[in-house]
């Protein structure tokens, strides 16, 4: 017989759990941290696991998703588990143009960033931390975050950088946009897409479009460059295209409840057999955002991988 369990005492045992681990595990080491990335402040949360230093057990830096932030549900999650598992992490908050952006973008204010800022600005982070004394450094991104580091990684990344980890990365292409724009706000892309590159072609590039459909945002003001970067015919969008070109130990994470997954999966089990450093995991019971149990699994199986020699 199942007996229903009051949410209440849900909530209390939880509280309880967590109360345990700090006991046990000792107080949670983490902090907001900030540098600067071409004159903005940028921010970002370390969290230090219990004996652990950056100097001889390094530390993963974590990317968010699509306008997201360094705690986001996933981000905030994670770095709680991997600290579980005596794993530092140090998540990070894109710019997005902004000086000490927090918190998830605000769709009033207008845009004009491209998916590749991210290179550089993990590349700020990469040097905090080796100046804090880092000995080792993994990455790890999720959604549009796991498809940047991958970019990165093809683009003459740091030595420090050992292993990465990609999950749910976007796979995106020129027809998946198009049907995703349509589904997500009842509008074509075709129409908004062909305006803003006239635009450019017209040397327009800064200029604003108003009230257009951007990313998450039902009404954006943002740049025609913008938009074209991320709605166009752009290579660097689709994430199995770096996959060969990718030199470090890489594990890539789907969810078996993530509409994207299939595809994902299918794409990257094309790709030519020479790359045998690159492995892909299932996670049962997982959609696009690995909540409860899946972020579980989903930390267990990163200390396995980052852990593996």
């Amino acid at each position: 017989m199942r007996i229903a369990v009051p949410m209440k005492v849900m909530c209390c045992t939880r509280l309880l759990v967590f109360m345990l681990s700090v006991f046990l595990l000792g107080p949670v080491m983490a902090e907001e941290v900030k540098t600067e990335h071409q004159g903005l402040e940028v921010l970002g949360n370390l969290d230090m696991a219990p004996g652990k230093s950056l100097k001889t057990d390094g530390a993963v830096i974590l990317l968010h998703d699509t306008l997201g932030h360094h705690r986001t549900e996933l981000m905030a999650a994670l770095q709680e588990l991997l600290h579980a598992r005596g794993i530092n992490s140090l998540a990070v908050t894109l710019s997005l143009g902004l000086n000490a952006r927090r918190g998830m973008y605000d769709c009033g204010i207008e845009q004009d960033h491209r998916n590749e800022d991210a290179r550089e600005e993990l590349q700020t982070w990469i040097g905090w931390l080796k100046e804090k004394g880092a000995g080792i450094i993994y990455l790890a991104g999720h959604g549009r975050g796991g498809s940047q580091v991958a970019y990165y990684l093809t683009k003459d990344p740091d030595k420090l950088v050992r292993k990465a980890v990609l999950i749910a990365p976007l796979a995106q292409t020129l027809g998946g946009a198009q049907s995703d724009y349509d589904e997500r706000f009842r509008r074509p892309l075709q129409p908004v897409l062909a305006e803003a590159e006239r635009l450019i072609a017209s040397d327009e590039a800064s200029t604003l479009m108003e009230n257009v459909p951007f990313l998450l945002c039902p009404q954006a003001r943002v740049t025609a460059g913008a938009f074209v970067n991320y709605y166009g015919d752009n290579p660097n969008l689709y994430t199995p295209t770096f996959i060969p070109q990718i030199k470090v130990p890489t594990m890539i994470a789907v969810g078996d409840q993530d509409p994207t997954g299939h595809e994902l999966s299918e794409a990257i089990q094309g790709i030519p057999t020479n790359v045998s450093h690159i492995s892909q995991i299932t996670i049962a019971g997982a959609d696009h955002q690995f909540r409860d149990v899946a972020a579980d699994n989903l930390a267990d199986k990163m200390k396995a991988f980052l852990h593996q020699k």
